[in-house]
């Protein structure tokens, strides 16, 4: 016994070590390592030294349902969305400010507890100083949004600039350069979008909070 237990202890260098067993055991950890998780989404701040918006965030949801208000960094391409505020059925989110002078793109997203999703995505020009309202809805399968100009709370109408930028089958429509008397606005802000099954770990990170 003792014998045998010097001889477990001798250099790994006197053994004779098989490679397939060297393989197939890195093959057994690696397939037992566990997943990184998905990179949680940033959280927008307005850059520093810019004019800025306010923007208030409101959803008409029932109980279990979660939304968010997500800005993104490049607005012409859609990418880089960044969490501006969420809530649910029973919490609205804080105001926060949007820089202003500048085309900016946001997503109006409800989450639901069976991971099923919609989004809507709006662009529009803030103007400093004033204050802008993102008010959506889910009612059975579809979710509406609007962006709406709410600086003067007696006088709430739609965002002459807004453009809606994922209507149809397409995901990131072009901007459409035009002036603020022929912008979208009125009815043809309120699009819907159907609700799509199995939210992504991307889609889920930042949204749901307590």
């Amino acid at each position: 016994m003792l014998r045998h237990s010097f001889d477990a202890m001798r250099p790994v260098a006197r053994r004779r070590v098989r490679w397939p067993v060297i393989a197939v055991a890195a093959a057994l950890l690696a397939a037992c390592a566990v997943p990184k998780p998905a990179a949680p989404l940033k959280a927008y701040a307005v850059p520093s030294g810019v004019p800025t918006a306010r923007l208030l965030s409101r959803g008409a949801v029932t109980p279990g349902d979660v939304y968010g208000v997500f800005v993104f960094d490049d607005a012409g391409n859609c990418s880089g969305p960044r969490l501006a505020a969420s809530g649910n059925a029973t919490r609205a989110p804080k105001a926060t400010e949007i820089e202003a002078g500048r085309t900016a793109t946001l997503d109006f997203m409800v989450l639901r507890p069976d991971k099923s999703t919609c989004r809507i995505r709006w662009s529009f020009t803030p103007t400093a100083g004033k204050t802008y309202l993102v008010a959506g809805a889910l009612s059975g399968t579809n979710c509406s949004a609007r962006v709406l100009d709410a600086s003067d709370p007696d006088n709430i109408r739609p965002e002459a600039t807004a453009q809606r930028r994922n209507a149809g089958s397409a995901t990131c429509t072009a901007l459409v350069a035009r002036s603020a008397s022929s912008a979208v606005g009125g009815k043809d802000q309120t699009g819907e979008a159907v609700l799509r099954p199995g939210a992504t770990a991307d889609d889920l990170q930042g949204l749901i909070q307590p």
